[in-house]
């Protein structure tokens, strides 16, 4: 089991090209109008807390132009890698802001990001780090 320090850099991870780590680094700064190459067409998208597969990338961006639609400001952080085979498993950092109550949230979440032919094939979220490496067998 591998970790990678951050803030990461570009050429990083050996799965993704340097734009991949770049668009990661805008999505820090809140700006999620990059990085669709990232994707696989076929990728297998499993929303939190809701559970369901969206199937497809034409689905997974009309689902996350409802899901930002509620933040008046949303970013996301990573703050750790854990590297295995095809998966990275990230720590990350969620703020977001609501567009109608101006209510702030900061939430950490574990994102299992399994990569096929250099492009992300499936991205599920868990809330619990032990119960997220445990079920992948990278438990500490």
């Amino acid at each position: 089991m591998g970790l990678a320090p951050t803030p990461y850099g570009a050429g990083y991870w050996g799965a993704m090209s340097d734009n991949d780590v770049l668009a990661l680094e805008e999505w820090a700064k809140g700006n999620f109008s990059v990085g669709g190459a990232l994707f696989s067409a076929d990728i297998v998208f499993e929303a939190f807390p809701e559970r369901s597969a969206i199937l497809g990338l034409e689905n997974v961006v009309a689902y996350f132009r409802d899901f930002l639609a509620q933040w008046s400001e949303y970013r996301i952080e990573a703050e750790e890698f854990i590297a295995e085979g095809d998966l990275i498993v990230v720590t990350e950092r969620q703020y977001a802001k609501g567009e109608w109550s101006g209510i702030e949230t900061v939430q950490t979440f574990y994102a299992v990001w399994t990569f096929r032919d250099g492009r992300v094939a499936r991205v599920r979220w868990e809330d619990d780090r032990n119960t997220t490496l445990t079920s992948l067998g990278l438990a500490e």
